[in-house]
């Protein structure tokens, strides 16, 4: 089920709310976000942006086993038949994610957020970063994203991580950050499997979907996202990365971290922004 499909759901259900006032992307919507949690929350007039937000999607294990349709019981055992046997996803040629196709690219038209006060700037923190390397093929990891400019993100590499091995062997990796794709690629891209394991194989099996090769590069990426961001992160070009609220709730510090430099962003028609709260309970589940 793609995440729209999910949305148009749980808004039938009542389960969600709709902010229709004005909501600004700097603090105001995390702040709404961090009150109304575990709540699923839209945001339909964005001040600074002209894309609508959604947040606290996935805030509870049941949350994850409804969209799934198991018990919550079942959650680690179904995650661990996926890693065990992971499926190829079908390609298709033409995908809703490429609907609009943004060959100059400007950050500052995306609501991406500025979360708390003392954060070193606007972040994205919930997007899937799938990256490519020519022996050990693609790896989906989060790494959180700032903006520093309209067309440059510093992005916190964690040592030792898959794609951290890429960045090292290959000096530039090309890489696509996919904001609003469906729970079973949450999931899959959070899970610590070896070098080599392709994670979007493992949310296949989760659940089938559609890949489409990425406009400037030969990643596949899932079809069916919201927004894609396409770029390449360089391994010897750095910058002040943080502070950041994260996963802690506390604030992690500033590094010299690689920088992305963007390249093209592509969108599905009339898109929704997914934000992740850090620190929030969406964050955490995944964690």
């Amino acid at each position: 089920m793609p995440l729209r499909d999910y949305l148009k759901n749980i808004a039938q259900q009542g389960s969600r709310i709709e902010i229709k006032k004005p909501v600004s992307r700097h603090l105001q919507a995390a702040g709404i976000l961090k009150a109304l949690e575990p709540q699923p929350v839209l945001f339909s007039q964005v001040t600074d942006s002209t894309f609508s937000i959604m947040g606290n999607l996935f805030c509870t294990k049941k949350s994850f086993a409804d969209y799934l349709g198991i018990a919550v019981e079942d959650i680690i055992p179904t995650l661990s038949h996926a890693i065990e046997n992971p499926s190829v996803p079908s390609i298709t040629a033409q995908a809703p994610c490429q609907g609009v196709v943004i060959e100059n690219p400007n950050l500052d038209d995306l609501p991406i957020l500025f979360h708390c006060e003392g954060d070193g700037g606007n972040y994205i923190s919930s997007g899937v970063m799938v990256a490519g390397h020519p022996i050990h093929g693609q790896n989906l990891d989060f790494h959180r994203c700032m903006q520093f400019s309209a067309t440059e993100m510093a992005v916190r590499v964690v040592q030792t991580r898959n794609f951290d091995t890429f960045l090292q062997d290959l000096g530039e990796v090309d890489v696509a950050i996919c904001v609003g794709v469906a729970p079973h690629i949450l999931v899959a891209a959070a899970t610590s499997v070896e070098l080599g394991q392709n994670e979007l194989e493992i949310a296949n099996t989760l659940e089938p979907f559609q890949v489409v090769r990425a406009q400037t590069s030969n990643l596949l990426i899932p079809a069916q996202a919201e927004f894609v961001i396409e770029g390449t992160v360089f391994r010897d070009r750095r910058h002040a990365e943080g502070p950041f609220v994260d996963l802690t709730e506390t604030q992690d510090v500033i590094r010299q971290e690689p920088v992305l430099q963007v390249k093209c962003i592509t969108h599905r028609a009339e898109p929704v922004w997914h934000a992740l709260l850090p620190g929030g309970l969406e964050h955490k589940l995944l964690m």
